[in-house]
Order: structure tokens, then C-alpha cells, then sequence
């Protein structure tokens, strides 16, 4: 066992933001991994692969299954809500108070990857935190309000499993949109409100209709304004575009727990992130930004600026001291 290290970023400033919030700006530039991934995404033409798989209405339907690792360092616990898999992730070296629901990205059409296991894996282990990680309907066989459906009913057995644990919500891309909006569905019903909602590269508004997009559009090598106006359409269903379960930036944020957002400024979703910030300023919302980088980002485990977030992410007093076990 070995003492959660600080890091050098994690020092005082980040353990006294929580009624206040904070604005970040990463000084470093671009590490060689993250200059180049973005190249091989450019290279490989992976924009215009994501937009053919929405055209075609196909998506990631299967979750990928979790790492071997992270077996390792957990005890899993699988129940089925409404056919679909929920999955309760706890330390095997003992979870702390902290209950963290965690919501995928994929544009509402892809399933969990392996990419989003790894974070998972690295959050458990950094934080102490016991782990809720939803299977949740996905376009184009469901839309918006099969999600929430089936949210609620998870939401409501995890809390009647765990009364005493303090509730964190997290979620990247779409996920973090999700998460949002699901806050604000359960402030607005007098429901448990998360301590923290952390979210990361998230699609906060599924208009696409902020003037900025189209000089954003040429920097992202993975989205594009066209293929999330498709992903967006599908996952609505009935619903207005505009509706805070699909664009939480149109919802009122008073009432609610803090707000953090990781946003890199090679991202197409990077625009409505600062619109959000310059909305919720008054709520005092923590705002982090790293230039240069692209999109969900920290789902690359292994670069120093996803590091870098996972390091700001486990300093929150919400997470408290933690005894951790050794990487392996």
C-alpha cells in the first residue's frame, strides 16, 4: 500500500476551489504523443470514417469487455435494469465513500471501449471511489428518453444500495452531456444532487448551431459539425433540440452540485464548452483548458495531459485521502 501521491499539478490551489470554482489553462504544449495521434488521425482520414458509420446508421452496440487489469483490481458486481447491463465496479483493496455514476461517450451511437474501461481503471484506482458504469440505450434503436428511463431506474437502485455514499457524477463527450442533464432532471425533482460533475470534452448542446463551430471544424480530426447534427437527430427522438436532456447548456444550473469541465481547444465541441463557462459563471464552475489538444483526450490514459486531468480530477476533497494499492 502506498499513499495517493499529490502530483505537481494536484498541490493547494486545486483542494480549496470547491465553492468558488477556478479557470485553468494548461501552460505546457502538446506532448509528442498527443502531436501525434493527431497527425494519424488526420492521415487516416478518421473524421470521414465516423461520419460514413453515422450515414449508415450503424454503431458500436456491444460494450467491450473490461481489461484483465482491471479485474484484477476490482470486485465486479453485474445486474440487469430493463435488459441492460449495469456494472458496479468497487477497489478490492477497499472503496472509500465515494460513489461515482460514470456515462460513456460515442456520440449516442457507440458503446463503451476499451479506451473508457482503461480511464475507469485508472479513476477507481486513484480516487478509492466505487465505480457505477451504466450500459445505457444508444441511437439508433432508442433515443433520449429511453436513456433517461432507464437512468432513473438505475439511479434509483444504486441509491437505495448505497444511502450513505457521497455521489460524484462524471462523464466524457455525449457522456458528459448525459451526466449534465441528468443532474438537472434530478435537481429539478427534488432528487440527490452529486457533490461533483466532472465532465470531460463535453457535448453540451446538440444544435450545433454556435456561430464559432466552422473555424473549430478544420482543427478537430475526429468530429465534425455534420456528422453530430446526424448522432444528435437520431438520440432526440420527440424531443426539441434545445430540451436540457439533450442540451444541458439551455438548463438552469443553480441548485446543483460543482461543475468541472476539461476542454481542449483542438476541439470541435470546444466553443460551446467557453459559451457554458461565461453562462455558468455565476455558479462559480472549476473550467480547465488545454490548448492544442483534441478531443476526449483523456481517454489516452498514457499521455502526460491525460495524466495531468486524472492527477486535478483525484485532489478534489470529494475523494478525501486515500491509502492506494501499487500500480502494477
Amino acid at each position: 500500500m502506498k499513499a495517493r501521491p499529490a502530483g505537481p499539478d494536484a498541490a493547494q490551489p486545486w483542494k480549496s476551489e470547491a465553492a468558488a470554482g477556478c479557470r485553468y489553462r494548461h501552460q505546457a504544449s502538446p506532448g509528442a504523443g498527443a502531436r501525434c495521434i493527431q497527425l494519424f488521425l488526420g492521415l487516416t482520414g478518421m473524421k470521414k470514417v465516423i461520419l460514413k458509420t453515422l450515414i449508415n446508421r450503424k454503431s458500436g452496440v456491444r460494450a467491450a469487455g473490461l481489461p484483465r487489469s482491471l479485474l484484477r483490481k476490482c470486485e465486479v458486481k453485474i445486474v440487469r435494469i430493463r435488459g441492460r447491463r449495469v456494472w458496479t465496479l468497487s477497489p478490492k483493496n477497499g472503496s472509500s465513500e465515494t460513489l461515482a455514476l460514470f456515462l460513456h461517450g460515442g456520440a449516442y451511437f457507440a458503446n463503451i471501449t476499451r479506451m473508457h474501461w482503461r480511464l475507469v481503471e485508472k479513476l477507481l484506482q486513484s480516487t478509492g471511489a466505487t465505480f457505477i458504469v451504466p450500459d445505457y440505450p444508444l441511437a439508433p434503436a432508442a433515443c433520449c428518453k429511453d436513456a433517461y428511463q432507464f437512468l432513473e431506474a438505475a439511479f434509483a437502485r444504486l441509491i437505495a444500495e448505497n444511502p450513505a455514499k457521497s455521489l460524484v457524477f462524471m462523464g466524457d463527450s455525449a457522456g458528459g452531456g448525459l451526466a449534465l442533464g441528468f443532474a438537472q432532471k434530478l435537481r429539478n425533482e427534488g432528487g440527490p444532487q452529486p457533490k461533483e460533475i466532472i465532465l470531460f470534452s463535453p457535448w453540451l448542446d446538440v444544435t450545433m448551431s454556435n456561430l464559432d463551430l466552422a473555424s473549430f471544424d478544420r482543427k478537430d480530426k475526429i468530429l465534425s459539425v455534420r456528422e453530430l447534427k446526424i448522432a444528435g437527430k437520431a438520440f432526440a427522438g420527440d424531443l426539441e433540440a434545445t430540451d436540457f436532456r439533450l442540451s444541458p447548456l439551455y438548463g438552469d444550473l443553480a441548485g446543483m452540485g460543482r461543475i468541472s469541465v476539461f476542454s481542449g481547444t483542438h476541439d470541435l465541441l470546444h466553443p460551446d464548452a467557453l459559451k457554458f463557462r461565461r453562462m455558468a459563471d455565476e455558479q462559480g464552475i472549476s473550467f480547465y483548458e488545454y490548448p492544442g489538444m483534441f478531443h476526449d483526450w483523456v481517454l489516452l490514459t498514457g499521455l502526460k495531459e491525460s495524466r495531468d486531468v486524472i492527477g486535478k480530477v483525484l485532489a478534489y476533497p470529494v475523494f478525501g485521502p486515500a491509502d492506494l494499492a501499487d500500480e502494477e
